[in-house]
């Protein structure tokens, strides 16, 4: 019976340490330049769309009315 729970022990401390060992290592990693790039590609797509999509809007509300 002792052997079973030293058995588990181990096995729960080398799982708690691994799982510590890669938080750790994955906070260590930094964004490179091509990851910062890509966001701000990406945000700059989503906007155009959304100003797209608004002007769209806005011209199909104003079709519809008579200009004074």
């Amino acid at each position: 019976m002792t052997t079973m729970w030293v058995t588990l022990g181990v096995a729960a401390l080398v799982t708690v340490g691994t799982l510590g060992w890669l938080a750790w290592r994955d906070r260590a990693r930094t964004a490179g330049a091509e990851d910062r790039a890509a966001g701000l590609d990406a945000q700059a797509r989503q906007h155009r769309y959304e100003a797209g999509r608004h002007l769209a809007q806005a011209d199909t509300i104003h079709r519809g009315q008579e200009h004074h």
